[in-house]
């Protein structure tokens, strides 16, 4: 499903003993997530997982989002890796959406010789540094039956009056799926797996990884919502394909925030009152649920009127939201999402994907949402193998 084949290949290296186990990194801006799984007889066998704060390494409170500096970064993955007890050799990193930019673009139909030249001319339009700063990855989304049908209908309304169609008057288009990487972020990834004596040959953009991890095997348009610490993430699946990436400038950071100011208490104590209670209940000092619950509604109505947007125009029925990310572990949060949000919404069960013990199933089903990332990350590492 990644289109960013040419990123994960950059440092490939053919030679040495054969692995069998994987671990992925996916790196938030609030905490380190890892998986490790091994290839057992063709099926991806979890052997470890974990997860670390970023905001003790920068003086900060657990859940605070924190800009650390390459040498705290290190420190706290190589202290991930040893409480997790990470023992693969051979890797690979998510890269977030904050350092990544996945676009979706119209432009006139023509050769793909042709499209080769256009489309890194278009994308200046959207990518905001040079095009030789950064790794470009494009393809065409090709369209089937039943888009071609709706989008024949929009053209003929779009057409002029004395009968001409959209493509007479403005001609044929495709749409082309642009994805791009900062050569920079490539390089500082590349530094640290090489001081942790990791061999990384593959980078993904996390929004691929996410969906391998959920998404089901079907052509139904999905919304895959990742709710992160500083910003919620909204990506359209349909057809198989990402069609749309959007985001929205609240997480479950704002939450705490807004927590911290009802009850004038430190975000320390915040993020562990609303760990524990949630949208669900009071508290001593006040009525949670109606001091977040703003913050928590502004967030899903965003959502809903993006997949709304989506449905006028593409003609084509959302079938659910899948919620994913740390803000999907909030307690009453999939109650409120189905309140707000037009199609049903169902939680994320990356684990699913994957062989477990079953001893962990009921905590691997709790925690699994925040570990989307990471696990989808970590199955196409092992294709690789």
């Amino acid at each position: 499903m990644s289109i960013l084949d040419s990123v994960s290949k950059i440092v490939k290296d053919n030679f040495g003993k054969k692995e069998k186990s994987v671990v992925a990194i996916d790196f938030g801006i609030s905490s380190v997530k890892v998986i490790q799984l091994r290839n057992e007889k063709g099926l991806a066998v979890l052997e470890t997982y974990g997860e670390l704060a970023c905001g003790p390494y920068g003086d900060l409170a657990v859940g605070q989002s924190s800009n650390l500096p390459p040498e705290k970064i290190f420190e706290l993955v190589s202290d991930l890796f040893r409480e997790a007890n990470i023992t693969a050799k051979v890797g690979a990193i998510a890269v977030p959406s904050r350092t990544s930019l996945i676009v979706s673009i119209g432009i006139p139909e023509m050769e793909e010789s042709k499209l080769a030249e256009v489309v890194p001319i278009e994308a200046r339009k959207y990518i905001p540094v040079p095009i030789s700063e950064v790794i470009l990855d494009w393809w065409v989304v090709p369209k089937n039956a039943q888009e071609n049908e709706a989008e024949k209908n929009r053209k003929v309304e779009a057409g002029g009056q004395d009968g001409t169609s959209a493509d007479q008057k403005y001609g044929k288009k495709v749409e082309v799926l642009i994805a791009s990487i900062h050569k920079d972020v490539i390089r500082a990834y590349q530094d640290l797996s090489t001081k942790l004596g990791l061999e990384v040959d593959s980078f993904e953009i996390e929004t691929f990884s996410a969906i391998r991890a959920v998404m089901p095997n079907d052509l139904s348009a999905t919304v895959i919502f990742d709710i992160g610490a500083g910003t919620s993430k909204i990506s359209i699946v349909d057809y198989g394909i990402v069609r749309l990436s959007h985001t929205i400038n609240k997480g479950s950071q704002d939450i705490t925030v807004s927590i911290s100011k009802s009850l004038n208490i430190p975000f320390g104590k915040a993020e562990e009152i609303k760990r524990r209670y949630g949208l669900v209940g009071d508290i001593e000092k006040g009525d949670l649920v109606e001091s977040i619950s703003p913050t928590v509604e502004y967030i899903f109505a965003e959502a809903n009127k993006v997949m709304l947007t989506y449905q006028r125009e593409r003609s084509r029925a959302v079938d659910k939201m899948i919620l994913i990310g740390g803000g999907a572990l909030l307690k009453g949060i999939l109650e409120t999402a189905k309140s707000i949000v037009s199609v049903p919404v169902v939680v994320g069960l990356p684990f699913d994907k994957v062989e477990t013990p079953a001893f962990l199933n009921s905590v691997l089903k709790e925690s699994g949402p925040e570990f989307a990332v990471a696990i989808g990350l970590a199955l196409r590492k092992l294709e690789d193998l």
